[in-house]
């Protein structure tokens, strides 16, 4: 990399900074706060803020917290993946292979010979 050869990532020079209005914010453009607590969502403002939910948070407590979040009509940035539900079982269909067709009783070749 020190060398400039291809294959190395660029080196980070001047020029590669974002500016300084946008430094640090979720695409959606709002500054992103990271929950643990469903109380925490109390100190968020709507306008200017975005929840992130902390990654070490169960299950239970995200949807604690997703559910606060929906009555305070605030944006979550990375709200979990859905309950998926189960998928149905699908029939197994059995095909009929040649071998199991019932035989007219001509051959082919039989025809062809008349």
């Amino acid at each position: 990399m020190r060398l400039g050869q291809r294959g190395w990532p660029k080196p980070v020079k001047i020029g590669y900074r974002s500016a300084r209005k946008t430094r640090g914010l979720h695409p959606s453009g709002l500054r992103e706060v990271i929950v643990q607590h469903p109380d925490d969502l109390d100190k968020i403002d709507p306008k200017t803020q975005i929840v992130k939910i902390s990654g070490s948070i169960g299950e239970r407590r995200r949807i604690v917290i997703m559910e606060r979040a929906q009555t305070l009509q605030l944006e979550v940035a990375n709200p979990g993946p859905k309950k998926a539900e189960p998928a149905p079982t699908e029939e197994l269909i059995v095909k009929e292979t040649e071998s199991s067709k019932p035989e007219t009783g001509e051959s082919a070749s039989e025809g062809e010979t008349k």
